[in-house]
């Protein structure tokens, strides 16, 4: 890790666990909001760029997908993960560099658990909104409730977690119409409750690894297929994480 990439945290802790993915959690996630992305997409944070790849394999006629990610550790550490069509490309920036005049305005803007390593959040929704077209949605995965905020979010570099009425409290409603928003993955929570909160693993340590290739592996196949079933009839009341779909007015 670079000591000087302030981004970076301990999301680099992926290169210890080889290329091991837990897929159905991301086809999971791409469904929750795959009705919402439009065809001129700004990702904010890459990361492994495992989104930004179940995007390009689901996603039909796409003209655009700029993602940026501001980690240099990062940046370099997946540049060559994945194939990618030539209309997706990835750029070293902050959102907070980009203007209408570097990319122009999209569509789709994508907070997929990023905003929450964002210290001025509200300031990066109101960026959002502003590269965001009239019609256009910002799509947000943050984790949820701040009671399960432990050492595992600490290394990753969370600032905080999520409810509903913090999430809404930074929305600017003159701008941006709420179409949804709701909380998922209530058996995770329970999971990470117990490895994260009282357990006190975090995914950089060689028990954090290994929790990932053995538990993860069992969650991914078994967990989320479970997930999906229950979660297409009833949504609870809480969960790991929270969704959120916005719309530009």
């Amino acid at each position: 890790m670079d000591k000087k990439d302030k981004y970076v945290h301990s999301m680099d802790w992926t290169q210890k666990a080889g290329n091991y993915e837990l897929h159905n959690y991301r086809k999971y996630q791409y469904d929750l909001i795959a009705k919402y992305i439009g065809n001129n997409i700004l990702e904010v944070g890459s990361g492994e760029k495992g989104f930004t790849n179940e995007i390009v394999k689901n996603a039909k006629n796409i003209k655009r997908l700029i993602s940026i990610e501001p980690s240099k550790t990062l940046f370099y550490l997946h540049k060559n993960k994945h194939q990618f069509p030539d209309y997706v490309s990835f750029h070293m920036k902050d959102l907070f560099d980009l203007s209408l005049k570097t990319f122009g305005s999209f569509d789709t803007v994508l907070f997929i658990h990023t905003l929450e390593h964002i210290k001025e959040d509200k300031k990066a929704l109101d960026k959002a909104c502003e590269l965001l077209r009239s019609g256009g949605f910002i799509l947000i995965e943050v984790p949820a409730l701040q009671f399960l905020f432990s050492s595992h979010d600490k290394a990753l570099g969370h600032y905080r977690r999520y409810r509903k009425q913090h999430l809404l409290s930074l929305i600017d409603k003159k701008k941006l119409t709420v179409v949804d928003m709701w909380y998922q993955d209530f058996l995770g929570m329970l999971g990470s409750l117990l490895f994260f909160k009282f357990k006190k693993i975090t995914l950089n340590s060689s028990s954090g690894v290994n929790l990932v290739k053995n538990q993860g592996r069992l969650y991914d196949n078994y967990v989320v297929p479970l997930q999906c079933f229950i979660e297409k009839h009833v949504r609870l009341p809480i969960g790991l994480s929270l969704t959120a779909v916005l719309e530009k007015k």
